[in-house]
């Protein structure tokens, strides 16, 4: 396998600098999808309470020549005062609000070497993948969370959808308004596992698509100094969705409407015992739209 990565590695510079072969590429597939959804029992470091949360989201997939790109950007609003905004930002009497981005690139190590050298048993595919996350959020507890992370990909081969699975090493910045010198604190490197899938099927007339993402963080650290050793970080986040478009007879494959459910156990790797509000679980609804 090391082999192999070094084999993609330098067949992606070859084709960099052959300076008589044309760098022709291009995307192949594309979606943006504009989603809002509930979570009437969202959780919150710091608050033992629910706090409701109204998000909107704007993602982006694309596959192109070499791999894949996804980015998405959730806007997220507490609707309660149970997790009031701080007094730095001027809001202390409203409630807070998140924005939370992801992106992730992958280079594809059977388009990089132009070959199946990379396909073997159930996996279609093997590719290298890049990342970041970026999180802000205006509360007492004031996340300020800077991630980088890579790893392999493996994509598994099925007759429909898509399943990927990443082993990633990841590198976290965030801060703890709980703490005294909470901010910018560095964690430790940690081991990750990401996972995506799509699974579309109908029962009788109803086109369904069974979405959605589960990650694991393992412990990071302390961060700060006065901070306390983290815990395993696990977020769950399947959702069962209809193809409302479809269904009545319109563009299928645009207009989708359903539930999931998220579970967040040691959210921002917090243990409960120490810091309340870091265990969730809460069905939520959804409804999107494709471009």
């Amino acid at each position: 396998m090391i082999h192999g990565w070094k084999a993609a590695v330098a067949a992606l510079a070859l084709t960099a600098l052959a300076p008589n072969k044309a760098l022709a590429w291009g995307i192949d597939f594309q979606d943006t999808y504009l989603s809002i959804r509930y979570v009437p029992e969202n959780k919150q470091p710091g608050y033992r309470k629910d706090v409701p949360e109204v998000a909107g989201n704007i993602a982006y997939a694309n596959s192109w020549t070499y791999g894949s790109n996804f980015a998405s950007i959730d806007f997220e609003d507490f609707s309660s005062r149970g997790d009031p905004a701080n007094s730095v930002t001027g809001r202390a009497d409203s409630n807070s609000a998140e924005v939370y981005a992801v992106f992730r690139t992958v280079l594809s190590g059977n388009k990089v070497t132009g070959s199946n050298m990379f396909s073997f048993g159930p996996v279609r595919d093997v590719g290298l993948l890049l990342g970041f996350d970026f999180d802000t959020q205006d509360d007492a507890f004031a996340s300020y969370k800077r991630l980088i992370t890579f790893g392999p990909q493996f994509s598994i081969n099925l007759p429909r959808g898509f399943l990927n699975i990443t082993l990633g090493l990841s590198k976290e910045w965030n801060t703890n308004g709980f703490l005294q010198n909470g901010n910018g604190a560095s964690f430790d490197p940690a081991f990750t596992i990401e996972t995506a899938w799509a699974f579309p099927f109908a029962v009788g007339p109803v086109p369904l698509n069974f979405t959605g993402f589960a990650n694991l963080i393992t412990p990071k650290g302390k961060g700060a100094g006065t901070d306390y050793n983290h815990g395993t970080e696990i977020l769950l986040h399947p959702k069962l969705m209809v193809d409302v478009g479809e269904l009545l007879g319109y563009t299928p494959k645009k207009i989708e409407a359903g539930v999931g459910y998220e579970y967040w156990h040691n959210k921002f790797g917090g243990v409960p015992r120490y810091v309340p509000g870091t265990e969730q679980n809460s069905v939520f609804v959804e409804v999107g739209y494709h471009f």
